[in-house]
């Protein structure tokens, strides 16, 4: 039957025990700042010498603390704040990665604990211990890179069908719940930048003629054909939405001086022009527009008065332009 081991031989074992779970553990007298290494693991050699003044054993060692995290080393072990911290806190613990004499880096915590008395933050003197953490570290920061690449992912997954969601899907440009979204997002634009609104209405001639006189899928054409001019000139940016069958309407913030919304009539018409003579069909394919570019200082409710005064001025010319429009 064994012996009772005695209590200078427990405290042997746990002293051997704690030398092997630290890379270095270092003892700073806290009034003049000398510092002693008690015990010191070979891959770490080069840090330091066995005893000196804390101020240059902190300088190596920063200048042996990866770029990334030399300034959280730097602050965490001023002295002036550590000591500071450590009048509060019985020990504080970051981590970083360290130089070894292989000239490679590997991670370790660095701990600070106050030395005075057990289980107190009372005095001044210290230890500086660092333990190898490199392996667990590393393979939580591999597990963590897994996680944000899910994350990202669903992420991207979300957005998508958010962005279906809000989509026409026949036109590729953004449905009632898109123009909903859209709007907080310019109306807040305009309010923080002091731009204008440029409210755009446009209307496709001669659906119903198209669709009664050629079928359906001579209207459908013309409605991709219009919204994909109207996307190639809207301003950079802007919101092109489906508002109904033959219907979109445009919206963006822009700087007051911009020349865009007059250019954007011309746009469209030439791009419908070059899509009819490329594309010979026994019908034309045409469409209205109508614009206001303004200030907006009432938000929501002007917002309404300016698409309704674009609406009126697209209806002026699509009686001018639909020789088939109803009514």
């Amino acid at each position: 039957m064994n012996k009772t081991k005695d209590e200078n031989e427990l405290r042997r074992l746990a002293g051997n025990a704690i030398r092997s779970l630290y890379q270095i553990i270092l003892f700073v007298q806290g009034d003049t700042m000398e510092y002693r290494i008690l015990d010191q693991n070979k891959e770490l050699r080069s840090i330091s010498d066995e005893a000196g003044d804390f101020f240059e054993f902190r300088e190596n060692m920063i200048d042996n603390v990866h770029p990334q995290e030399r300034e959280l080393f730097a602050e965490s072990t001023e002295p002036s704040a550590l000591l500071d911290i450590l009048s509060g806190e019985v020990y504080f613990s970051f981590d970083c990665r360290l130089r070894h004499t292989d000239r490679k880096y590997y991670w370790s915590r660095v701990t600070l604990c106050n030395a005075d008395k057990e289980d107190s933050s009372e005095g001044n003197d210290f230890l500086l211990l660092l333990q190898d953490i490199h392996a667990v570290k590393t393979a939580a920061l591999f597990e963590e890179r897994e996680q944000r690449e899910i994350f990202l992912q669903l992420q991207k997954n979300y957005d998508r069908l958010y962005e279906e969601n809000m989509t026409d899907a026949q036109t590729g440009c953004y449905n009632r719940k898109g123009l909903q979204y859209h709007t907080e997002k310019t109306l807040q634009e305009i309010e923080r930048t002091g731009k204008y609104l440029f409210v755009c209405v446009a209307d496709l001639n001669g659906l119903k003629y198209l669709n009664d006189t050629y079928g359906h899928t001579a209207g459908d054409e013309a409605i991709a054909a219009v919204s994909g001019e109207l996307r190639k000139a809207s301003p950079e940016g802007a919101c092109i939405v489906r508002t109904g069958g033959d219907e979109f309407l445009i919206m963006a913030a822009l700087d007051k001086d911009s020349n865009e919304p007059q250019s954007i009539e011309g746009k469209v018409d030439e791009g419908l022009r070059l899509y009819n003579e490329k594309n010979a069909r026994p019908f034309t394919i045409g469409a209205s527009l109508g614009w206001v570019f303004a200030p907006l200082t009432d938000g929501s409710k002007e917002l309404d008065q300016l698409i309704e005064e674009a609406d009126a001025r697209m209806y002026e010319q699509r009686k001018k332009r639909d020789l088939h429009r109803r009514g």
